[in-house]
């Protein structure tokens, strides 16, 4: 995760070297609080304690791509935790159709 955060805080510092002019360095200090900001703003959509789970993860355990995008755009609850795992519920609201899926994700690969 904090990997995550400091790679898109330097994204957001060489956007703004770019369009402002300097070094991405001077920008550093304001991306990283903007970073941090649109990562918690994210984990209070997703539900608090999960923002995602890596790609190859979904596409490993669901298959379909439907369902893989489904899953991403969920809104997540941990219902269950161990010292490797989450048991997660998976909400989403399709059409007027309420979705729900239960599944053990390694805490590996939850963002």
């Amino acid at each position: 995760m904090k990997k995550l955060l400091m790679q898109n805080a330097w994204r957001y510092a060489k956007i703004g070297a770019k369009k402002y002019g300097g070094k991405a360095v001077e920008y550093f200090a304001e991306a990283l609080k903007l970073s941090w900001k649109n990562y918690k703003a994210l984990l209070a959509k997703k539900g608090g304690k999960i923002v995602a789970i890596q790609d190859w993860f979904l596409k490993k355990e669901f298959g379909h791509p439907s369902a893989v995008t489904q899953i991403q755009q969920s809104v997540y609850t941990v219902k269950k935790e161990t010292a490797k795992a989450y048991f997660i519920e998976a909400y989403a609201r399709e059409c007027g159709v309420d979705i729900v899926n239960e599944f053990w994700v390694p805490k590996s690969v939850c963002i």
